[in-house]
């Protein structure tokens, strides 16, 4: 992996039909970063995202890695530079823990040839980095919530590309899982340099583990930058409509929002 890749959205227009969901965004993705979108449901997070991986091809407006159009790259091309975890995959049924990782080595195979060993290695190696390796002859409907996810997230890791984009990774899992999950990403990052893109619910989580925030609202790119330079109890209002306290983590020490809500606790 050459871990540089730069992607860029350049005046994007996205649409479903004619509802249009995001509105002539101009973003630059970190390079070898985590980055966190984050933004009210509807406002046009997943939509973004699934345009990076171009699943949803843009009305106007072009997205681009390494000033390379995303269009122009051939499908097998893009996939060992790009992989994307959507929002509540679909399990095959009946499949392995090891089959399902090993998919992501597709797009290093052709019709005639098979799996090598260089996959294999590839797919073992990405069971250790999510410490699943003991359950790799067990069937993927067979395992809890957390376990899956670690299952998918080892599928995107086979693919061994420079960009990982994620979709609500986290979402139905415990607080638990949901830390764990963050920290092994946290691992992959620092480890492997992999540019890291999530779309995330929780806005405290999501200060804690991003290097770099995009705030969404109704379409519109409004605020971009550090963490510390984007959480704010003005941002949170805008954003969310929410009224909070932000305050330092004591963990972290990133920012961390704390609702008033509508009743005071005594």
């Amino acid at each position: 992996m050459c871990n540089k890749q730069i992607l860029k959205g350049n005046n994007l227009v996205l649409s479903y039909e004619n509802r249009e969901i995001i509105h002539n965004v101009d973003i630059t993705i970190p390079p070898n970063k985590i980055s966190v979108i984050i933004g009210s449901n509807g406002c046009g997070k997943s939509t973004l995202l699934k345009s990076f991986a171009r699943l949803l091809k843009p009305k106007s407006g072009n997205i681009t890695i390494n000033d390379k159009q995303l269009k122009e790259f051939h499908s097998k091309e893009l996939a060992q530079i790009l992989g994307l975890l959507p929002q509540s995959p679909i399990v095959p049924e009946g499949i392995s823990v090891f089959d399902l990782v090993s998919r992501g080595r597709f797009p290093y195979q052709s019709f005639l040839k098979g799996s090598s060993n260089e996959d294999k290695k590839a797919v073992e190696e990405a069971l250790k980095i999510m410490d699943i390796e003991e359950l790799a002859n067990r069937n993927v409907d067979e395992l809890s919530g957390g376990q899956r996810q670690r299952v998918w997230i080892a599928m995107a890791l086979a693919q061994q590309t420079d960009i990982l984009l994620l979709d609500e990774p986290t979402t139905y899992l415990d607080i638990s899982y949901q830390v764990e999950i963050l920290d092994l990403l946290t691992d992959i990052n620092k480890k492997h340099k992999t540019t890291i893109v999530m779309v995330l619910h929780d806005i405290n989580l999501s200060a804690r583990y991003a290097d770099y925030i995009f705030a969404i609202s109704k379409g519109k790119l409004i605020c971009e930058g550090t963490p510390s330079e984007v959480i704010s109890e003005e941002l949170i209002k805008k954003v969310f409509n929410l009224d909070c306290v932000v305050i330092q983590d004591p963990i972290s020490r990133t920012p961390m929002i704390v609702p008033k809500g509508r009743h005071n606790i005594k």
